[in-house]
């Protein structure tokens, strides 16, 4: 076997890029300092490829810009043209042009002979045009860069006028409100969410402040759901100056929060709840011994018969007191302590039935219309039966007492994506927004009795049986509380695989 000794072209190992107009500049002066300035530049290369200065023609003692270093001198025309055939243009760089005559009665018909005057303006003329288009390229490339980064941020992202409204807005903005972009575009920012998303702003209007101030600003608005839930967003605003300084632009983020508001009262219901704890150590050794005392005093001086009418009334109110008091504080031990639920089947239905039996004797003195919707059949659910069902009294007796004048009343079982539920909805007054993030908060409470643990001690225990609570509430309009429990598998009781 022999070897391949063919060798390709020169070319083809070493491709040359076409050169259409090769320029070589005889004598200097201040175009010819322009001239390397041009040709230094990153984009006017980019711009003019076939473009270059292929020789210069130099007296020996004269020295060419530093940007033209590189490029071939010679001393005499003739060999310039010999070594440098691409050259098409002799250019007379000096200031006087003395060199135009020499270069017309010597130069080859094919070559073009300019001064320097007209070499500058030759290329001021094409530069101008060929770099506003490779700009509008660049710029192109760049927005579009940045509405695809933009775009894909998970928050609500707007670019406003100094009037508030819309010029600009990315995808996410458009896949939560639907439409398309020019549906939004010219629209204040405020009709994104509504007036009421703006008027429950915890503090002053960013947008406004950021534009009265004209530096970064933020706040927490809430929005309430057409199902009566609340929903937490910071929205945050940053000023956009032009080159003067002056406000021309605000961008508006919208982040939802509430995931992030939920965790954190998590956390803090959790440190509240280990205060409580040590709270009620603290009422079983020191308040509950002497309160105990205080009630048997009362109770033995009520049976005293030395004891006039007046005195006897004082005694009977103590001891009514004490009694109130040891309620309360039994409350509060047991809401602390452990509930340590039973794990069975749970059958919503047949707790609902048991339940509302009972239930429905004090409706009807209050006027309360009650009505039960059960879904059959229904699975069965994980959890403990007896708390279960003293968590639907508590739902119950809240519903009623929020309908003082009578109402509605409905309890409803079912099954969703979360699990087995019963669901106790009213007619009643509604929880104010203001309230509602506490109406869980252990101690909370509007009415004048009641140590405020009712709905706290029935979240706590619909928690610990793995189930979640849902509130849904309109002012004016009713509550809707459901409890949510873990629905029983066909595997729960399956032996384990080997």
């Amino acid at each position: 076997m022999t070897a391949n000794t063919h060798q390709p072209p020169l070319a083809e190992l070493h491709p040359v890029r076409p050169v259409r107009l090769g320029i070589a500049t005889v004598g200097t002066g201040s175009s010819l300092e322009l001239l390397a300035g041009l040709f230094s530049r990153t984009d006017f290369r980019q711009a003019f490829p076939q473009v270059c200065i292929t020789a210069l023609l130099l007296d020996d003692d004269t020295q060419p810009p530093a940007g033209l270093a590189h490029i071939p001198r010679y001393a005499q025309l003739a060999p310039l043209l010999e070594a440098q055939p691409l050259t098409t243009v002799l250019a007379d760089m000096t200031e006087d042009g003395r060199h135009m005559a020499c270069l017309r009665r010597e130069a080859p018909p094919r070559m073009a002979v300019l001064d320097a005057c007209t070499v500058t303006a030759f290329f001021s003329i094409i530069t101008s045009e060929q770099l506003c288009r490779t700009c509008h390229v660049h710029l192109s490339h760049a927005r579009t860069l940045f509405a695809a980064l933009i775009d894909q941020i998970d928050e609500d992202i707007l670019l406003l006028d100094a009037e508030g409204r819309i010029t600009d807005l990315n995808k996410k903005v458009l896949e939560r409100r639907g439409g398309a972009k020019e549906d939004w575009l010219g629209r204040y920012c405020c009709d994104l969410e509504g007036q009421d998303f703006c008027s429950a702003c915890q503090g002053a209007c960013p947008f406004e402040e950021t534009l009265r101030t004209g530096a970064k600003a933020e706040q927490i608005h809430t929005r309430v759901t057409p199902e009566g839930k609340v929903s937490y967003h910071r929205v945050y605003t940053y000023p956009v100056h032009d080159e003067h300084g002056t406000l021309t632009r605000i961008i508006e983020m919208r982040r939802d929060i509430t995931g992030r508001t939920n965790m954190e009262r998590k956390l803090h219901q959790s440190e509240k709840m280990a205060a409580i704890g040590e709270l009620a150590t603290y009422i079983a050794h020191e308040i509950r011994n002497p309160l105990f005392a205080i009630g048997g005093f009362a109770n033995a001086l009520l049976r005293s018969p030395s004891l006039d009418d007046n005195a006897r009334e004082k005694a009977r109110i103590i001891l009514e007191e004490s009694r109130r008091l040891d309620t309360i504080l039994r409350s509060t031990m047991n809401f602390a302590k452990p509930s340590d639920p039973r794990r069975g089947d749970v059958d919503m239905n047949h707790i609902v039935r048991d339940t509302m039996g009972l239930m429905r004797l004090n409706d009807e003195k209050r006027s309360i219309t009650t009505g039960v919707d059960l879904t059959e059949p229904l699975p069965l659910a994980r959890g403990d039966a007896d708390m279960t069902k003293q968590c639907l009294i508590n739902l119950v007796k809240n519903a009623q007492e929020a309908m003082p004048r009578g109402g509605s009343l409905t309890v409803r079982t079912g099954m969703k994506q979360r699990g087995i539920f019963i669901q106790v909805e009213d007619t009643g007054t509604g929880i104010p927004e203001e309230i509602r993030e506490n109406v869980f908060s252990p101690f909370f409470s509007t009415k004048d009795k009641g140590a405020g643990l009712g709905l706290a001690m029935t979240k706590k225990l619909i928690e610990e049986m793995g189930g979640a609570v849902e509130l849904q509430t309109a002012e004016g309009k009713g509550t809707s509380v459901t409890l949510f429990l873990q629905p029983l598998l066909t595997v729960d009781d399956a032996p384990a695989a080997l």
